[in-house]
């Protein structure tokens, strides 16, 4: 049992040696907040830790953490556009670089005087969809996924964030029963090729969704296929589909999408500079 804020951050700090001094440090911190609602500053100043203030086993998070579980795992949630989302191994962890995408279709809505209908391809954790439910109260938003287990994370969100998304379970590579028509359709699909596996971290590889990551090496854009065709019958004239994709597909993505008769597409860089959004616009 620890006593002070400072000699419970040098044990983790100490210990968790998967990863680097600065992000075991940014985890200690983050474990000390979750757990015992302690802050940097108490750190800094060696704050009694009180000993009503019960702590979990430090040695098991470590161990996990040792082991590439991601923290937001350990934790059970993580941030997103400022709101707390619960998070676990069925849906993808929310990334900074899909706050971009929110923050570009809450921009370009948020002057609309009319309802707005919007549809979140690929919901995953809801975390798309309930920010924009959250950020924009004239637009009426849906959620959509194959994963039931996912679509269960995303409602207790939603009930957690008072938001008023409906999801729905719908599979946008073979489903064709839908007959309504959307002003936005925004998605982050699967766009991970198999190939790239060497390349990525093992927190992510062992422990998140392969279903939400990966597309087959032969077809990359499988899903940007889907959600084109889709558009073209769903999206009314001078909607717009939003779609993150990976930053070497992304002039590929843009042509697509220009085949399939949209007039205004681009491609937006993400905060690091990397290809990350396609904007396209059916002009009427």
């Amino acid at each position: 049992m620890f006593t002070s804020a400072k000699s419970l951050f040098d044990y983790i700090v100490q210990n968790v040696t998967a990863y680097s001094p600065k992000e075991s440090k940014a985890m200690a911190f983050m474990l000390l907040e979750h757990y015992l609602r302690l802050r940097s500053v108490d750190v800094m100043v060696d704050r009694p830790i009180l000993s009503d203030n019960s702590q979990p086993n430090w040695d098991k998070i470590i161990e996990r953490l040792n082991q590439s579980e991601p923290i937001q795992h350990i934790i059970g949630s993580t941030f997103f556009c400022g709101l707390e989302f619960k998070v676990s191994p069925s849906v993808l962890i929310p990334r900074p670089e899909t706050e971009e995408l929110v923050r570009l279709i809450v921009k370009d809505c948020f002057w609309d005087e009319n309802p707005v209908n919007i549809v979140d391809i690929g919901t995953g954790s809801g975390c798309i969809a309930i920010a924009l439910d959250r950020f924009m109260s004239f637009a009426k938003v849906w959620g959509w996924d194959v994963s039931d287990d996912a679509l269960a994370v995303a409602r207790e969100n939603a009930h957690q964030l008072l938001s008023e998304v409906t999801f729905e379970k719908y599979d946008i590579l073979r489903d064709s029963s839908f007959n309504g028509q959307f002003d936005v359709v925004v998605s982050n699909p699967p766009y991970v090729t198999y190939a790239e596996q060497t390349n990525m971290q093992p927190n992510v590889l062992r422990f998140e969704p392969h279903l939400a990551l990966f597309v087959e090496d032969e077809d990359p854009l499988l899903f940007y296929k889907a959600i084109a065709v889709f558009c073209t019958k769903h999206l009314k004239t001078d909607g717009t589909c939003y779609l993150e994709i990976n930053e070497l597909f992304g002039e590929v993505v843009k042509q697509l999408f220009i085949e399939k008769g949209f007039e205004k597409v681009e491609v937006i860089q993400d905060m690091y500079g990397k290809d990350r959004i396609v904007k396209a616009q059916l002009v009427g």
